[in-house]
């Protein structure tokens, strides 16, 4: 389930060319990105990717927020250290995960929220708890 949650919680960083640079160099500096859907990204880029230290915020297809990354990218995806929170299809409070990143999924130590309160905490692999 876990790992479920942000393969698809990144779908909107893949279609990077769907929208437009809004201030700033987004090709190899900071700067805003606008995506067409309306999901925003503000940080670095190197390439035209997202590429250091940033921040992202999507939306689903009706607008409602989905989700924030806040944290390090490398070529487009969060790879490092990061803050990942995901809302539900009414927007409400899904859980945070609080940790390291490989190719967009919790990987290396991390903390997992859920809007319960519940914690996850521990070694995380491709995406799932291990430890």
């Amino acid at each position: 389930m876990k790992k479920l949650l942000f393969i698809i919680f990144l779908t909107p960083l893949i279609s990077f060319s769907q929208g437009k640079c809004v201030t700033g160099d987004c090709e190899n500096g900071v700067g805003t990105y606008l995506w067409d859907d309306g999901d925003i990204y503000e940080g670095s880029f190197e390439n035209g990717k997202l590429h250091g230290v940033g921040i992202t915020i999507m939306y689903d297809e009706n607008g409602m927020l989905f989700g924030t990354h806040d944290g390090q990218f490398r070529n487009g995806i969060p790879n490092g250290w990061g803050t990942g929170t995901i809302y539900s299809e009414e927007g409400k409070l899904y859980g945070t995960y609080v940790g390291y990143w490989k190719d967009g999924v919790y990987d290396g130590w991390g903390i997992f929220i859920w809007r319960d309160g519940t914690i996850d905490k521990g070694e995380w692999k491709e995406g799932e708890l291990i430890d």
